[in-house]
């Protein structure tokens, strides 16, 4: 469910770019290409299921805290890409970069509360309730993928996305990412 989220708030619009600045369209690609790749991590890292073994409580604690400390890790690395992308050629790159950036702060967010929530759990009913808890909120997250969306069309950086390879990549991933 995340998975679809970040692929389809990543980098994708219909849009065509609309700034009188004047940075080629080739840098403007590229450097979109990298805030998709920045994005992409997350959304690969978010793609698989915890390999756990769900009927054995022993396990099943670390094994899903371990899961999420890796899903946490992947976001702070994007984070940081996007950081390093804030001064893009665009005018109004830092503007996109940090709408994206802020949903990402909401995954990591939703992600480390989880994950607290499951290594204070006392057996395996916690541990199940705290997982539940997290896909019910993840909902709440489509919220920051329209805004990243929106973000697209309102500082004219959609056409650009619809040309980077990475961005091409996410739009894949958001048509046959489950949606569990």
């Amino acid at each position: 469910m995340t998975t679809c989220l970040l692929a389809v708030s990543a980098c994708d619009s219909g849009s065509s770019p609309t700034s009188s600045s004047a940075p080629s369209e080739a840098d403007v690609v590229a450097w979109m290409d990298k805030v998709c790749g920045a994005v992409d991590g997350t959304v690969k890292a978010m793609s698989d299921e915890p390999g756990v073994d769900m009927t054995d409580p022993s396990t099943l604690k670390a094994g899903l805290s371990d899961w999420l400390g890796a899903k946490v890790a992947a976001v702070d690395k994007s984070i940081t890409e996007l950081k390093a992308l804030e001064d893009g050629p665009h005018p109004r790159s830092k503007e996109l970069v940090t709408t994206a950036e802020s949903g990402m702060d909401q995954i990591k967010a939703l992600l480390t509360d989880t994950r607290s929530k499951l290594d204070s759990s006392a057996d395996a009913t916690q541990v199940v309730t705290a997982f539940t808890e997290m896909a019910a909120k993840a909902s709440a997250l489509e919220n920051s993928g329209a805004q990243v969306q929106r973000k697209f069309d309102e500082t004219g950086l959609a056409g650009a996305a619809q040309k980077a390879g990475n961005c091409k990549g996410l739009q894949t991933s958001a048509s046959s990412a489950p949606t569990s």
